[in-house]
């Protein structure tokens, strides 16, 4: 006699068999049923004969479903799926319902197959029905799953994009102020300047007696910490400007050593601070070189900020095929491990006065003339960056 058809579910057509565990209290019906729901090629069944056992099953391991009979011996199904919720299992939870004549049928075929051989048909049907019960809802219950996962995916991407647009908001705004801040900022650093120049002018053409005063109380410390503070907040305005601005250099032949040169001799140096310079030769680059030296300058001044106790600042000029390679070195304490995600990141800063805009600015000075920055290593005993440039 020819067995019912089973179809074949799409999450099988690779060979893989759903996980029953199947709990009845019934040992004949147990047997039959482990034998004829493992004959689809589709289940692979665990037969456990009580409740208590079944929860001890699903702890050891995981099951695609749970069958179970409404009567155990120890507990009803009910109270059996009430206390797998509360341990957390969360897999599809079947009856095994069947009416009474098809109970009756097993039983019998169970205790004597040969006796009641005609009964295989009836037989293979109702497990059949079990089968597609079994498959059906292990398919559901994984359609919902990936359902959930879409669904908290896109409610991720819809965050991180609302996110992100509230981030290029904030920024478009603030370039907005920038432009702002640094047209009515430019003119009073300017008069400041020019006013600073003429009273050192004057300093200097004053009678050596009446200059000797005014040094003796301190003033031309003084006009020197208004020199700094004045080029500090042109920096600030220029960081604000460069990073809200489209960039588009003016490009030229540049030779980085000469450009490198002239940043040692305007910056100032703490004697305890050592500058050693690798150049291999003197390469030439296409780039704006004022855009260059603001790259330059603010990665020498942050090596040397970040050696309050002295040491060594290395600057290392190479040639890597078509680029100009442009090491930057320092001794320093190094960046903290936590930082390292964000240190490209806009108004993040470690300092304690920093506007956090100077490595994201240098970052799009680089990248606007095609090239770009990395932080090679970085570490208690210092930190290094790498600036490639396309070579003229």
């Amino acid at each position: 006699m020819m067995k019912p058809g089973i179809l074949k579910s799409p999450d099988t057509s690779l060979g893989e068999r759903f996980q029953v565990l199947f709990v009845i209290s019934s040992p004949d019906i147990a047997v039959l049923s482990q034998k004829y729901l493992e004959l689809s090629d589709l289940l692979s069944v665990t037969i456990s004969h009580n409740g208590q056992e079944a929860l001890a099953f699903v702890q050891k391991r995981s099951y695609d479903v749970i069958l179970s009979d409404y009567d155990l011996d120890d507990m009803d199904a009910i109270t059996l799926h009430i206390n797998l919720e509360r341990i957390g299992q969360k897999k599809p939870f079947l009856l095994f319902s069947i009416p009474d004549r098809d109970r009756d049928i097993l039983i019998d075929y169970a205790q004597d197959p040969q006796k009641h051989v005609d009964s295989e048909h009836d037989v293979n049907i109702i497990f059949n029905e079990q089968i597609q019960k079994i498959v059906q809802s292990v398919e559901l219950f994984r359609a919902r799953n990936r359902l959930e996962l879409y669904a908290r995916h896109l409610e991720e991407l819809v965050e991180k994009r609302t996110k992100q647009l509230q981030i290029a908001e904030r920024f478009a705004i603030i370039g907005e102020l920038a432009t702002m801040i640094g047209h009515d900022m430019r003119n009073p650093l300017q008069v400041i300047t020019n006013m600073q120049y003429l009273l050192e002018m004057k300093i200097s053409k004053m009678h050596p007696d009446e200059a000797s005063v005014l040094v003796k109380h301190g003033i031309p410390e003084i006009f020197n910490r208004i020199r700094t503070e004045v080029l500090y907040l042109n920096k600030i305005v220029s960081d604000l400007q460069d990073y809200a601005r489209d960039i588009h250099p003016e490009v030229s032949i540049v030779n980085p050593v000469l450009v490198m040169d002239e940043i040692l001799k305007n910056i100032s140096i703490p004697d305890n601070i050592q500058v050693i310079k690798r150049i291999e030769s003197d390469f030439l680059i296409s780039g704006d070189p004022f855009l260059l030296t603001r790259v330059l300058e603010n990665l020498i001044n942050n090596a040397i900020q970040a050696m309050e106790k002295g040491g060594i600042l290395t600057l290392k000029i190479s040639r890597a095929k078509e680029n100009v390679c442009i090491m930057i070195s320092d001794t320093g304490v190094g960046i903290p491990p936590e930082s390292l995600s964000k240190i490209f990141e806009p108004l993040y800063t470690t300092k304690p006065k920093g506007t956090g805009l100077g490595l994201a600015v240098t970052k799009r000075l680089v990248e606007a003339h095609g090239g770009t920055i990395t932080l090679v290593n970085t570490s208690s005993e210092g930190t290094t960056f790498e600036v490639t440039l396309p070579a003229s």
